[in-house]
């Protein structure tokens, strides 16, 4: 059984939650998709990191993810995680599988928020309005 009581383990099915955060239309969103991916983790898995966390894993010790409200919490968070992936392999030590899937889904979601912070995000039209009215030859 996993903390938030899903069937399916992030690690299996990544792509799921690449799509959600890319679908992201603002920051909130991106928060959001954050926060229900690391609701997802199975318990076995926050054991694994926790393992090596030393205090600034995203979990608690109930193993339930730490409160995200803005997108100043996930940028905290990634910061931590990618801090310790980044002294691990200075000590030579391999970050373990959990450990590098959780920075490079924080890394992913940390620049989609910056991209709607400088606005460089634009909503595009659904594909069928991009597409040319079709044309009748005689």
């Amino acid at each position: 059984m996993n903390t938030a009581g899903h069937g399916f383990d992030p690690l299996e099915y990544p792509d799921r939650y690449v799509r959600i955060l890319a679908g992201a239309r603002g920051a909130s969103d991106v928060v959001a998709a954050v926060r229900d991916y690391l609701a997802a983790w199975p318990s076995v898995r926050i054991v694994n990191l926790q393992r090596i966390d030393g205090g600034w894993a995203p979990f608690d010790t109930n193993q339930q993810p730490s409160p995200l409200y803005r997108s100043a919490d996930v940028q905290e968070i990634r910061d931590s995680v990618h801090g310790q992936c980044a002294s691990l392999q200075a000590a030579g030590v391999e970050p373990s599988a959990e450990l590098l899937e959780l920075d490079m889904y924080l890394c992913l979601a940390c620049v989609k928020l910056t991209e709607f912070e400088l606005g460089l995000w634009t909503e595009r039209p659904p594909l069928t309005d991009r597409q040319p009215a079709s044309r009748v030859y005689r």
